[in-house]
């Protein structure tokens, strides 16, 4: 009795340490950002500024404006997602920079519009980040949790 339920525990380990690495993974989780000890207090200071509204209206927009346009496609069960909105979109440089040189638009991928455009744009896990032209040419794309400095860097690339 007691071999059988230790088979039992450890089946159920196994079960869960599997199913753990598929959810995770699901997301694209990485382990990027810098320790709370390490991190400046962000309050006060610019975050970025994202637009809710179409695609439509916001390429338009940037085709006005001559700006690339930068998408972040979310979920609301996504964590990494919600570090992101945490830790990265709050960097001062980080929305100084895109304030200054991108129009921001935030899409939820499982609501309205956002079902589709995930799907247009082949969306597999979340976060995804994509960089547009103002014509709404995809210049670049980044797959999971990233950095701020890394944000940074693809997004002085594309608006060379």
């Amino acid at each position: 009795m007691i071999k059988m339920r230790q088979r039992h525990t450890v089946r159920f380990a196994v079960l869960f340490s599997i199913l753990g690495f598929f959810l995770l993974n699901a997301c694209q989780y990485r382990v990027a950002l810098n320790p709370p000890w390490k991190k400046d207090n962000n309050a006060g200071k610019a975050t970025l500024q994202f637009h809710t509204d179409s695609l439509v209206s916001r390429l338009e927009a940037a085709r006005l404006a001559g700006r690339p346009v930068f998408i972040d496609f979310y979920t609301s069960w996504c964590g990494p997602c919600r570090v992101m909105d945490r830790d990265v979109f709050t960097d001062g440089k980080l929305a100084a920079d895109f304030n200054r040189d991108f129009i921001s638009l935030k899409v939820n991928a499982e609501v309205g519009e956002g079902v589709a455009l995930a799907r247009s744009f082949q969306i597999k896990a979340y976060p995804t980040l994509v960089f547009l032209d103002s014509k709404g040419a995809e210049k670049e794309r980044s797959v999971g949790l990233t950095t701020a400095a890394e944000l940074r860097r693809l997004g002085r690339k594309v608006a060379r």
